[in-house]
């Protein structure tokens, strides 16, 4: 599954698709460590012009590192708690 969208991809609607399409194949293969970095990702690129959607992805690949005890969780933890949606 790795790789099929690049970090830093840009949700901006013309590859959303390809976003969803991955994502759906990382929850089927139950992929915690990309759908971690596919959320982290999506979520990183719209806080360049969306803060709400932003972390709204960010707080997806939050809740995934939490539950497969990955150490990103920590940094999204910080970053969500910098932007007031965590505490």
């Amino acid at each position: 599954m790795g790789g099929a969208v690049p970090v830093g991809w840009p949700p901006d609607g013309s590859r959303v698709s390809s976003l969803n399409d991955a994502l759906l194949a990382a929850h089927q293969a139950k992929d915690s460590a990309t759908l971690v970095r596919l959320y982290r990702a999506a979520g990183e690129e719209a806080l360049t012009t969306n803060e709400v959607q932003g972390c709204f992805y960010l707080t997806h690949a939050y809740v995934f590192a939490l539950e497969a005890g990955l150490p990103e969780a920590g940094d999204l933890h910080a970053t969500l708690k910098s932007l007031g949606r965590e505490s």
